[in-house]
């Protein structure tokens, strides 16, 4: 058996050369539909996603707000003679295991604290009786809760859904809190 190999001629080469190349799958790419289909994909989930994660983000900032108010509350009978000095500002400084915990604190010139789109301030409704509260700075964009904390009562919690306690002009008031009135709650530790 011989075998015959044939060689290219230039009329064969120039044939292949005209003849259209057919474009496989890969090569194509995605068509229109596909596109469109991945886009509709993208914002489905953007509209499930963007919502639970604002949600998230306001319950971590009450979160970190209500362990806040519980830290410096145990410091209330550990550092107490802080507070006639400068508040809460002092209070936190007084105790020197918050310089890593609380690291990401802004001191307001009136001697508030805010942390984590909340404001912290400590007022002395009558003599020697400290209360702490923590409000949000931005109702509805970093935080919702309002929350105040006292030696006697423990720790309150409102869940303030018109917003009656937001920014430096509205803190909870005390009294409203302390009686437990006007959709105030204990809260546990």
């Amino acid at each position: 058996m011989t075998s015959t190999t044939l060689a290219p001629t230039e009329s064969t080469a120039a044939a292949a050369a005209a003849k259209p190349k057919q474009k496989t799958a890969a090569a194509i790419g995605l068509s229109v539909s596909d596109y469109l289909t991945l886009l509709l994909i993208g914002l489905v989930v953007m509209l499930v996603s963007l919502p639970r994660l604002r949600h998230f983000a306001l319950r971590e900032n009450e979160l970190d707000a209500v362990a806040m108010l519980n830290a410096l509350g145990e410091d209330m009978s550990e550092y107490s003679e802080a507070l006639p000095d400068g508040g809460v500002a002092a209070l936190l400084a007084a105790n020197s295991r918050h310089e890593d915990r609380f690291e990401d604190i802004e001191v307001l010139p009136d001697m508030r604290l805010r942390r984590h789109g909340y404001l912290f301030d400590a007022v002395e409704p009558q003599p020697g009786q400290w209360v702490l509260r923590a409000w949000p700075w931005e109702h509805g964009r970093t935080g919702l809760g309002a929350f105040v904390y006292t030696p006697a009562h423990g720790l309150l919690g409102h869940a303030n859904p018109d917003a009656q306690f937001e920014g430096e002009q509205s803190p909870p008031a005390v009294l409203p809190a302390l009686s437990r009135g006007q959709g105030w709650t204990g809260l546990a530790r």
